[in-house]
């Protein structure tokens, strides 16, 4: 399905004014059925849509591993996704509690977090942040979605979104689906980094979180307490390093 589509807009430039034509995300609604019941509709980008179901799932805690999958079944209009799981599935009030990455839910992933992976060189930061940044086509020609990506010496999987948390949801979903080993993995965002987001990719037990833009005063205090590290304001050839440094070999 297309990403964009184009539309007429009025742009004035010093004060003159012209009709053009001009390109726009579109957002989509997916409604994520768990086991029979309505849990979410998301608004997304209308792509990867059944790794967003599985990745919201996981990252919800209703699911840890493919094998608790029994069926996905994405609608032929793509605006609902059908998810099956084994067993009884979360209550509404197991999924209103998911809220403390320190919880549960998350305890699986706890030593995923440590010593996995070689520590990464600010140039090798700098590298993927420019391939990071030259890789979304469907942002220099909207400049309305994010992105976020899964990488090692290069990207591996590139997803974008108009929600920054469903780019990120798309990558938990190819990393349950394709069974993928993320522990040398770092995760790539072009968001904040916040509290939400450190307790997605620690969900995935990636240790090295590295961004384009700010964290949250909580985000860092969540992430130096799980043992995670945050790169921000990578941009050009700079960044801040928040906490747990020993990632980067610096």
């Amino acid at each position: 399905m297309d990403q964009k589509e184009e539309r007429l807009v009025v742009s004035v430039v010093c004060g003159q004014a012209k009709q053009n034509p001009d390109w726009l995300a579109i957002e989509w609604p997916l409604t994520v059925i768990v086991n029979g019941r309505q849990y979410i509709t998301l608004l997304t980008s209308p792509s990867h849509l059944e790794e967003l179901a599985v990745g919201f799932a996981f990252n919800k805690g209703l699911l840890t591993a493919t094998g608790d999958i029994k069926s996905l079944v994405l609608k032929a209009d793509l605006r609902q996704a059908e998810l099956e799981l084994a067993g009884n599935g979360v209550s509404a009030a197991d999924l209103a509690a998911i809220t403390c990455p320190k919880g549960a839910h998350c305890s699986a992933v706890t030593d995923g977090i440590k010593d996995k992976g070689k520590p990464l060189s600010p140039d090798e930061i700098v590298g993927l942040m420019q391939e990071f940044s030259t890789s979304s086509t469907l942002f220099r020609e909207t400049g309305a979605v994010h992105a976020a990506a899964l990488a090692g010496e290069g990207i591996l999987v590139f997803r974008e979104d108009v929600a920054r948390h469903n780019a990120i949801d798309k990558l938990a979903g190819n990393v349950i689906l394709e069974g993928r080993d993320v522990s040398s993995l770092c995760l790539l965002t072009s968001g904040r980094i916040s509290a939400v987001v450190v307790r997605k990719a620690f969900r995935m037990g990636i240790g090295l979180l590295i961004s384009r833009s700010a964290p949250t005063s909580l985000g860092v205090q969540m992430a130096e307490e799980l043992g995670m590290t945050l790169v921000g304001f990578a941009r050009e050839q700079r960044f801040n390093i928040y906490c747990n440094p020993w990632r980067v070999a610096i």
